[in-house]
């Protein structure tokens, strides 16, 4: 499969090009994934283009009865977390968990560091995980993890994960800055329209 490269997108036609029968396209979904299938659906229904993501991530996590709500967030971005978890303690119990969480020195685990010589602490998403996890959070919110470090977060959380905010220091957090921006696009991505 390549559909990134479709010029047709028939399947938005209904057209199936890997002809599965719908009983293994059902057998994808566990029970959890069709609870999120559907409460998802109901928001893009309901409040299609009417919402921000940060209003539609609260709309997703009262359809599907959360009460408890995690957000893993980068030191980069503590003062946005901070509004974020302001705004979505209007609405349920919230746990925040920072990136630098233990206060580990990158040396311990011989890890690249941005400057040789000068103490650097570790961004540790696995104990931001089991922070979360032990609190039993029932959805959990990721600002601004680095790449990599999201990745680690997502597979050690117990909870549902989704993003918020995705890192990108260069295009203030917003990664299709590159690909909306004719001169990233073409010259610094070497993309071709």
């Amino acid at each position: 499969m390549n559909c990134a490269s479709c010029d047709t997108r028939n399947c938005t036609k209904g057209q199936n090009c890997l002809r599965l029968p719908i009983n293994e396209v059902a057998d994808q979904y566990t029970e959890e994934c069709q609870q999120i299938m559907e409460a998802a659906a109901k928001i893009e229904g309901r409040y299609y283009l009417q919402l921000t993501r940060i209003e539609e991530s609260v709309k997703l996590a009262q359809e599907l009865s959360c009460h408890s709500i995690g957000v893993a967030f980068c030191m980069g971005l503590a003062q946005e977390a901070k509004y974020i978890v302001q705004y979505l303690e209007k609405f349920f119990t919230v746990h925040s968990a920072c990136c630098k969480i233990c206060g580990i020195s990158k040396t311990e685990f011989n890890l690249e560091q941005i400057k040789a010589g000068k103490f650097e602490a570790i961004c540790n998403p696995a104990v931001q995980a089991k922070v979360l996890n032990e609190a039993k959070t029932d959805l959990n919110f990721i600002v601004g993890l680095c790449v990599g470090h999201d990745m680690i977060f997502t597979r050690c959380s117990a909870a549902p994960v989704s993003t918020l905010v995705a890192k990108d220091r260069v295009l203030c957090h917003n990664p299709l800055g590159a690909i909306y921006s004719g001169y990233w696009r073409n010259n610094k991505l070497g993309l071709k329209d």
